[in-house]
């Protein structure tokens, strides 16, 4: 299958639709099929659509990383979320923009009780995530008008608001026992972290500490409750998980939190620009960022 084949599929259904404004965000998002160009990190040759979805087909979980002001980020997790229901009708879709405390407002609107208004107000969307709702809009839609299911999976902002100030020791019993198990002992993740934030050049070195135990409690967090999702007698067959790059890169933040709890084999698909396609390329394949990357416009 040609990477143009893939628009036919992705797009399959959107006949009778209005053709959406070109110049808002949403229908960047709705319009974003098919790649500039789709590659194999482990290879770091091009790669086509049938070989790429193949690939895909055989993950428990597939995560999709993202910018969180970039359209065209959320046109490529749209695109995937349409082709992997289209062949799996048993996926949840696990998404960091919601915190855990809200699931029931996002079990309410997958089963078509709610509408939009009474989603944002009962998760505090724009209160807790507040980047442009229309870009998730397409998402949230194609999840409500089937039924799918959408699971909140960040950490209440009060308990990682509290250990980023204070420190996961100091934490008040009420919000200790809310803690995941965190695995703060990973090199290569601590690495990933001190590069992505360039924090320690900012704050004194018990405060880089705290920032990176948040940023860890957000990680097991979502990778605890990807695993719970996929473990439940009820669960899907597959989950894809849309979250910041930062979440993904590299498998260390939730991808390999969420396995060694259960929730595996897994893939990273990275939407990137041509120029970070350039210098992801220049990386040996193992320490690129993803398993795939999908080239979009600026």
């Amino acid at each position: 299958m040609k990477l143009a084949a893939l628009l036919l599929l992705v797009c399959a259904g959107c006949a009778g639709a209005t053709k959406p404004d070109p110049e808002t965000a949403e229908s960047i998002v709705r319009s974003q099929s098919v790649p500039v160009s789709l590659v194999d990190a482990a290879t770091g040759e091009s790669i086509e659509a049938e070989a790429f979805l193949a690939v895909l087909r055989t993950k428990a979980v597939v995560y999709v990383g993202e910018r969180h002001d970039r359209p065209g980020d959320h046109g490529v997790q749209y695109a995937i979320l349409r082709q992997l229901h289209r062949e799996e009708p048993s996926l949840a879709v696990g998404m960091e923009m919601f915190q855990v405390p809200f699931q029931e407002p996002l079990d309410k609107w997958s089963a078509g009780e709610i509408d939009e208004t009474v989603l944002r107000r009962d998760t505090e969307y724009d209160q807790r995530w507040g980047f442009d709702f229309s870009m998730y809009r397409p998402i949230l839609e194609y999840a409500r008008n089937r039924g799918i299911e959408v699971v909140a999976l960040n950490a209440p902002k009060e308990l990682a608001f509290a250990v980023a100030k204070d420190g996961v020791d100091e934490l008040p019993a009420d919000l200790a026992s809310d803690l995941p198990e965190l695995d703060l002992d990973n090199d290569a993740h601590r690495e990933l972290f001190d590069a992505e934030f360039d924090i320690a050049e900012h704050a004194a070195e018990d405060s880089v500490d705290r920032y990176y135990q948040a940023q860890v409690l957000w990680d097991e967090t979502m990778g605890s409750r990807v695993a719970e999702t996929l473990g439940r007698a009820d669960g899907p067959a597959k989950m894809l998980v849309f979250a910041g790059r930062v979440h993904v890169k590299r498998g260390l933040g939730i991808p390999d939190r969420a396995a060694k709890r259960g929730a595996a084999p897994y893939a990273v698909v990275l939407p990137v620009t041509k120029q970070e396609l350039k210098a992801e390329l220049k990386l040996p394949a193992q320490g690129r960022s993803a398993d795939f990357f999908w080239a979009v416009e600026q």
